[in-house]
């Protein structure tokens, strides 16, 4: 599919009203696709673990965001690309702080801005909470050639939330997200996402959770240990592999996640288990 491009406000209205930057869970549509701008890094499409379509994501950071995301159990819903329209009053709300309202390129067109992430959460006590982030990598705060305009319009992007009543508005950056947990979230998500019919059997997980607690030693690796645990339950290694990311996806297994980077060949990390009938700790 083609790059959109919007040249008058027709061109804005008509993708308005086919329903995009609308919605929530499945049936949102994020205002921008990856054709639709370049970007830094690997832009993808992305099959939500959390939420049931496809994201759009137009870097690595937000890749690793997205995956950070879907892991907290605290997250209901995750609206990417999500866009502040130039609405009257978001045009007064430029000129109060004295910041020229953008334009798309060679028109007189007001740009439609985008919040790169508007997330839905819940408090210890199950309310709901809204909070806007936008993603950046770090130098593009610091050394890039543009960063005054690019700190107007974070100014203008806080401001236009804060009159949404969303005053929950962040930038974030890789430094933030920790080495170990975005590897250790990309690898749980490759082959974790979806279990085969046989791996979904309660009675099979239970099996695999207890041979797990029973092998897991600091002193094997974590493939000896998988593998063994596979072995005795007559299990595929590959099979059993998929269960493990599954199961520490689903909490069901836990370790430091955000301090020990989880790698098949070294050495199996210290487990506990959700489930009470596997609640051993694995030193």
């Amino acid at each position: 599919m083609r790059a959109r491009r919007f040249k008058t406000q027709a061109d804005v209205d008509r993708y308005v009203a086919d329903g995009n930057g609308a919605g929530e869970g499945e049936l949102y549509k994020p205002w921008l696709r990856v054709q639709d701008v370049p970007s830094r890094g690997r832009s993808r499409k992305v099959q939500g673990m959390k939420v049931s379509r496809i994201h759009q994501v137009f870097s690595d950071l937000e890749y690793r965001y997205l995956t950070v995301l879907e892991f907290s159990e605290r997250v209901v819903d995750i609206r990417e690309q999500y866009p502040l329209f130039p609405t009257d009053e978001a045009q007064q709300i430029a000129a109060r702080l004295g910041i020229a309202y953008p334009r798309y390129p060679a028109t007189t067109v007001p740009y439609v801005m985008t919040t790169d992430f508007l997330i839905t959460c819940t408090d210890a006590a199950g309310q709901k909470h809204t909070a806007a982030r936008t993603l950046k990598y770090s130098d593009e705060l610091t050394t890039d050639k543009n960063l005054q305009r690019r700190l107007e319009k974070f100014e203008l992007e806080k401001a236009l939330w804060a009159s949404n009543g969303v005053n929950d508005w962040g930038i974030v950056t890789e430094n933030m997200l920790g080495r170990a947990l975005t590897r250790n979230l990309e690898w749980l998500r490759q082959g974790g996402m979806s279990q085969q019919r046989h791996l979904a059997q309660p009675d099979v997980q239970r099996l695999f959770l207890d041979h797990l607690a029973f092998f897991a030693s600091a002193d094997r690796t974590l493939a000896s240990v998988i593998r063994t645990v596979a072995s005795t339950i007559r299990l595929p290694y590959s099979d059993a592999v998929m269960l493990f990311k599954h199961l520490v996806w689903q909490k069901a297994i836990m370790f430091d996640i955000q301090g020990v980077e989880l790698q098949l060949s070294r050495s199996c990390p210290s487990l506990t288990f959700s489930d009470q009938s596997s609640s051993r700790k694995a030193a």
